[in-house]
């Protein structure tokens, strides 16, 4: 089996925002193959180009701001360059794409997400995220078993 990092991102205080928490969390009470990582940070960083270079697949999950609340995406994604040189755009295609240049090769990827509706302070996650969770891991398990 292929070695596979989860990235889950997002902050746990700010209502939607913490859903990749959530779904770390589920994640890994599913008894997932020894060779899954999880790794649950609040934001992408430059550091976690190491990490990804060593898996054959990344699933970066992440709440989005765009769309219908609950409603779930995965897209196929691929290197890119950064679009600013703030650490706090730093995207999942930007990581694949400092990944590629420090260490010669990017693992295949996917962005994973589900919209929010919420983004206060707050540890609640809406109704319409906290509903398509279940879904969500579903997706997960079959990416990471290669569907």
């Amino acid at each position: 089996m292929s070695r596979v990092l989860v990235l889950a991102v997002g902050n746990p205080l700010r209502s939607d925002d913490g859903l990749a928490c959530h779904v770390a969390d589920e994640l890994r009470r599913n008894n997932l193959p020894p060779d899954v990582e999880i790794i649950t940070v609040h934001q992408l960083a430059p550091e976690l180009a190491e990490n990804a270079s060593s898996a054959d697949l990344v699933i970066f999950v992440d709440a989005s701001s765009l769309g219908e609340p609950g409603v779930l995406s995965c897209e196929r994604i691929a290197p890119a360059p950064a679009e600013s040189g703030s650490s706090h755009h730093f995207s999942p295609k930007a990581l694949l794409e400092l990944t590629a240049t420090l260490y010669g090769r990017a693992p295949a990827a996917y962005l994973v997400s589900i919209a929010g509706r919420n983004f206060d302070h707050g540890e609640l996650l809406s109704p319409e995220v906290s509903k398509a969770i279940p879904d969500l891991v579903v997706k997960m398990r079959e990416l990471i078993r290669g569907g």
